[in-house]
């Protein structure tokens, strides 16, 4: 599969000092399968140094379930140990890829992510295992600054999944450009495509459309249905159909919702709008 006749070239690994301990493993995975450039970016997040030297700042440890200073997380020294350690790990799985790099950078996410990443970048997001650490920092500083970028992101699941099944496009319009998106990577892929289209309808159900192949030829047999979910619940609606990746645009489901999905698929969500490939 390429994600370069998309327009992109890199992709980009925001970690920081509890990151998944697979990420680095996952986005090689990913880097290999899009045949992209791998930037791996260790943040040390200058905010949340300054926040550990308050007195009255603690930290809730998901693995012990008690609350220490944060002084331990976030000190000068433990976050260079922990960057080190990362840099180790990421040189260790990313050995087999020809294009690829380690940077650390001192700021604050936001800024980090700003001063690094592009409109042909794809920052990928190992979200954290445990619902604690999702739902805190620096972990909803890195989904935000993701989010907020011109940059695709793409939700990567606890572990990669078998690299089979229907590929799937989640779109509110016709036209949009999920739709062309995933009918560029099933048409690499060969596999079938599937639109769901969250426009409400009279019931409001969501609309499901399976397409065979790219469907876009005149042998496509087009299958329609409604699915009784509320877009709320889109993640229950895609039981039973064995996503190899979703693609979506930003602001087409919430962000708790592309979360959601991840956990069973690789969700890409698209950025300002853009077109499938160079003109």
């Amino acid at each position: 599969m390429s994600l370069q006749p998309l327009g992109f070239r890199r992709m980009v690994l925001g970690l920081h000092s509890v990151a998944a301990p697979n990420a680095s493993e996952l986005a090689v995975e990913f880097a290999s399968l899009f045949d992209l450039e791998l930037l791996g970016l260790f943040i040390d997040d200058l905010a949340l140094r300054h926040l550990s030297a308050m007195p009255t700042a603690r930290a809730l440890s998901t693995a012990g379930g008690f609350w220490s200073s944060l002084e331990s997380f976030q000190s000068a020294v433990g976050v260079n140990s922990a960057a080190e350690k990362t840099k180790r790990r990421f040189a260790e799985a990313s050995h087999r890829l020809a294009r690829r790099r380690f940077e650390v950078v001192r700021a604050a996410t936001a800024q980090a992510l700003a001063s690094v990443s592009r409109s042909d970048d794809v920052v990928v997001i190992v979200p954290p295992a445990a619902a604690s650490d999702r739902a805190s920092e620096p972990f909803v500083s890195l989904l935000a600054a993701a989010f907020a970028s011109d940059a695709a992101v793409l939700l990567a699941p606890p572990r990669l999944r078998p690299a089979s099944g229907a590929v799937v496009a989640i779109a509110a319009a016709s036209h949009d450009q999920s739709i062309d998106a995933a009918m560029a990577i099933a048409a690499t892929t060969g596999e079938r495509l599937a639109i769901v289209d969250i426009r409400e309808t009279a019931g409001g159900a969501i609309r499901l459309e399976l397409r065979s192949g790219l469907g876009n030829s005149a042998n496509t047999q087009l299958e329609k249905g409604l699915l009784d979910y509320a877009a709320e619940a889109i993640p229950h609606a895609f039981r039973g159909l064995a996503a190899r990746i979703v693609v979506t645009s930003r602001g087409t489901v919430r962000n708790e919702v592309a979360l959601a999905l991840s956990r069973a698929a690789p969700v890409l969500i698209l950025g300002p709008q853009r077109g499938t490939g160079p003109k």
